[in-house]
């Protein structure tokens, strides 16, 4: 589960090169919703551009204000955070419960998000 952590520490200060590397090459990114970044992401290289469109869509500015809990198992790790982020006028502040499962080599093989509230992340990340 070291790897778990560490790809959310990366993913959160934008060191997008060292996550990936953390990553299964069948790893699966499920984020839900109703916007043009929901979806189901497969592999490496989709997840690398799923987390450049969001940096992007938000000018830069997704940041992690606080890990609020972090719930580690043997292969699953559950991480709670209080994040933020801006564009084109709107802010949008919320809760994320991220879901992560590791495979036999302790690569992140399937991640899952939540949002606090779906409603506020559509209308965000319209």
């Amino acid at each position: 589960m070291v790897n778990a952590r560490q790809f959310f520490l990366d993913y959160s200060s934008t060191n997008l090169d060292h996550a990936v590397s953390l990553l299964s090459p069948d790893v699966v990114y499920t984020v839900p919703g109703n916007h043009k970044l929901a979806g189901v992401f497969h592999g490496p290289d989709e997840v690398r551009q799923h987390i450049a469109a969001l940096v992007d869509y938000s000018r830069g500015t997704f940041e992690v204000l606080q890990w609020v809990d972090w719930m580690v198992g043997e292969m699953h790790i559950a991480a709670l955070q209080y994040a933020q982020a801006q564009t084109s006028g709107r802010i949008y502040r919320g809760h994320h419960l991220y879901l992560l499962e590791s495979d036999a080599d302790d690569l992140v093989s399937d991640i899952k998000v939540f949002f606090e509230d779906q409603g506020a992340a559509d209308r965000f990340l319209v």
